[in-house]
């Protein structure tokens, strides 16, 4: 079962572009993530997470996406379940950066 990443707001898809060579190998490590047409990143501002990795307030970047459910307002990733709220979708600081959001750490 995947952990409660908690609600994050303000959020951003980050769509990621690869070679065909690179995708193949991504594919094979993360048979799970979202590859079509491109894999996916999201950032965002965290509201609350139980887990306690994030602090309230603060800015984070996921790991790839393996499914986005927009009807129960979720983003899951390979390991963890976010809650978002849609109506602040591409409100996030930054606009899709492509591949230069693998640049921001935490």
């Amino acid at each position: 079962m995947k952990k409660d990443g908690g609600h994050i707001k303000n959020w951003q898809l980050h769509t990621l572009i690869y070679k065909k060579a690179h995708l193949k190998l991504l594919k094979t490590l993360y048979p799970e993530a979202i590859c079509k047409p491109s894999p996916l990143i999201v950032t965002g501002t965290i509201v609350d997470d139980p887990t306690g990795r994030w602090v309230p307030g603060y800015h984070f970047r996921s790991s790839l996406i393996s499914k986005i459910d927009r009807k129960k307002n979720t983003i899951e990733t390979i390991n963890t379940i976010y809650h978002f709220d849609p109506k602040t979708e591409g409100m996030d600081g930054m606009p899709d950066i492509n591949n230069k959001v693998l640049d921001i750490f935490y």
